[in-house]
């Protein structure tokens, strides 16, 4: 019985620290910005670009203001990207902008960063979201 209790106390402390470490890596990946990040950035007054990766329907029910919509399956056809200021790309919840980082980075593009969370996170911390077509 003393086994048991022993295997399952070590199972759970393994549990517990892999969940920590691949918290921990998430948060440390230099190609990620959280809500919190990019809210200080644009309070510093950063150049900051915000390319929206959703769907034209999804950009227009609500952005983040000042960004500009690039739907992802546009991406393969993208020859320049504005270089005076950080690119940060977004979409609903951070796996379409992932992908967008990754089409970008292999057709050469460098320092793009993705919005953990999307504008999700964006919306939950309080960032603020504006409907229609934007730009």
């Amino acid at each position: 019985m003393a086994s048991m209790r022993n295997l399952l106390s070590i199972a759970l402390s393994s549990a517990f620290i892999f969940a920590c470490l691949a918290s921990v890596s998430a948060a440390a990946d230099p190609a990620r910005v959280t809500a919190e990040e990019l809210k200080a950035m644009i309070e510093r007054g950063e150049r900051v670009i915000l390319i929206d990766v959703r769907t034209p329907q999804e950009h227009a029910e609500g952005h983040i203001p000042g960004s500009v919509l690039m739907p992802l399956n546009t991406l393969e056809g993208v020859e320049s990207l504005p270089e005076d200021g950080q690119i940060i790309l977004y979409c609903r919840s951070g796996k379409r902008s992932q992908t967008a980082r990754n089409i970008l980075e292999r057709k050469g593009f460098k320092g793009l960063r993705d919005l953990e969370g999307g504008i999700n996170s964006w919306i939950k911390s309080g960032g603020e979201s504006i409907s229609g077509p934007g730009k």
